[in-house]
């Protein structure tokens, strides 16, 4: 289930957040603790879902600012008032679970007790879930800040013990290294999960939009067993990816028991080793795409030549490598010029950059790569045969194609340009490989000028369209996917 926290201040907003969020929500959380007076009464007989009434302390993470007994008593209310759920903190005490367990006996609301800890996520979790279910509660829940990838194994394997013992459970991770808890725990066997009303009405770190999670991750459309695979993107950052949009949207076009989401990596062996019974296949990005050619079975020889791999495709429990940057971008090149024998000129020399030269030279390119740090302009020339230079040969662009493959001008950096627009001619053709925002300002001064341009837009939905057919076998519906971008 989706649970949309209602987080407005008045009853008056508490009663129109709660009429749309019953739009996307399976279930509603109104934390009273945020409200001024509010109308309890009102509120429970208004709303047509499921409601947990939470009303959390200080010291907690909440925003209760009266008496402890004051708290308490607006809970009792509730269970007066014939709510699905109340949520009481682990931390109250046995004699406070007692009395409302005593008071719940006779009505149909269930106690939901909740542990947080919001600075790190402790090793050892089974203790304390024990200790929580053993007091009788309906549903144990325990949140815990994430401080790497790895933390919401230990999650996971909590949801896999409550299943075992059938112990209704909500668990989950917060912060930016959780936020792939709140897409998986329910697949794995959560009560619920939490999402946000819309952006700025998040109740804790890592919350998602509640659309997101119900018409971009499918859940609970989705399920977690039989010819369910997960697939996702590696890297650091990842919060400005769209491919979890446009993965997602094909595997729903096809109707794909699949799901893809973003992986904030740090150290890309440990995620690995750690993650790799999970996942069916990923995307690479910065700052992994060299470093995961270490700790993957195979790699395939095109990969192999340009050094990096983007995509990664798990078989028979064996990691193979590939690279689909150099297809997409050189596809999307080809569709508005040939390539053979053209000067080009290549401002990066990253991951996509040794891609793109890679593609550039077998399809006859005459190359020219330039950089701001000269040595690895020079490295990679040295690798393929071609001309390097310093970032002080833009000022003379001599080229047909020019490409910018750095992430100069991405958002949120959008005014950053890596040329002047008094260096572009109308004969020239712009390719830019920053696919956010989709018009950068580059493309939008060559255009200006007269010259035709590609979007990293195509180039992306390209690349993407390529690894989708790696993990699955099957065509991407490409048009599908660019859609989510337009």
């Amino acid at each position: 289930m989706i649970c949309v926290p209602i987080t407005a201040t008045t009853t008056e907003v508490a009663l129109e957040e709660i009429k749309e969020a019953e739009k996307v929500a399976d279930v509603l959380e109104l934390r009273v603790d945020y409200l001024s007076n509010p109308d309890l009464a009102k509120i429970v007989k208004t709303r047509i879902k499921p409601v947990i009434i939470t009303n959390r302390k200080r010291d907690e993470g909440g925003k209760f600012s009266g008496s402890e007994a004051e708290r308490l008593n607006i809970l009792e209310e509730a269970v007066a008032l014939g709510v699905e759920y109340i949520d009481i903190e682990w931390s109250c005490g046995q004699n406070v679970l007692s009395r409302f367990k005593d008071l719940v006996r006779e009505t149909h609301t269930r106690i939901i007790c909740s542990w947080h800890n919001f600075h790190h996520t402790p090793e050892d979790l089974r203790a304390l879930y024990t200790s929580i279910q053993s007091s009788g509660v309906d549903v144990v829940k325990i949140v815990t800040q994430a401080k790497s990838i790895n933390d919401n194994l230990k999650i996971f394997d909590l949801i896999f013990q409550a299943q075992k013992e059938g112990q209704d459970i909500i668990a989950l991770c917060m912060g930016a290294y959780g936020e792939i808890s709140r897409v998986l725990t329910p697949l794995l066997g959560a009560y619920l999960t939490f999402g946000s009303l819309q952006k700025g009405k998040e109740s804790a770190p890592g919350q998602i939009e509640a659309r997101v999670l119900r018409h971009v991750y499918r859940i609970p459309e989705l399920k977690g067993w039989g010819d369910f695979r997960l697939f996702g993107l590696v890297g650091n950052p990842v919060s400005k990816s769209q491919g979890f949009r446009i993965h997602n949207r094909a595997f729903q076009h096809l109707k794909i028991n699949h799901l893809y989401v973003n992986f904030l990596v740090e150290e890309v062996g440990s995620f690995v080793e750690n993650f790799k019974e999970y996942i069916g296949g990923l995307s690479i990005t910065m700052p992994h795409k060299h470093e995961i050619m270490k700790h993957i079975d195979h790699i395939d020889p095109q990969a192999q030549r340009i050094g990096a791999v983007n995509t990664v495709v798990k078989k028979n429990g064996h990691l193979t490598g590939y690279n689909t940057d150099c297809i997409g971008a050189i596809s999307a090149i080809e569709e508005v010029t040939p390539i053979t024998g053209k000067k080009v000129t290549l401002l990066g020399a990253g991951g996509v950059s040794r891609a793109i030269a890679w593609g550039i030279i077998e399809r006859g390119g005459k190359l020219t790569i330039l950089n701001r740090t000269l040595s690895k302009a020079r490295q990679l020339a040295a690798e393929l045969g071609c001309r390097s230079g310093g970032i002080d040969e833009l000022k003379n662009l001599d080229c047909q194609i020019f490409i910018n493959g750095t992430s100069l001008g991405m958002a949120p950096n959008i005014e950053e340009t890596p040329v002047s627009s008094d260096f572009l001619r109308p004969d020239l053709v712009v390719f830019d490989t920053v696919y956010n925002p989709a018009q950068t300002r580059l493309l939008k001064e060559a255009r200006a000028q007269g010259c035709r341009t590609i979007s990293g837009l195509e180039m992306f939905v390209r690349q993407a369209a390529a690894q989708f057919k790696l993990w699955t076998g099957l065509e991407a519906p490409i048009e599908v996917m660019r859609s989510c971008l337009l």
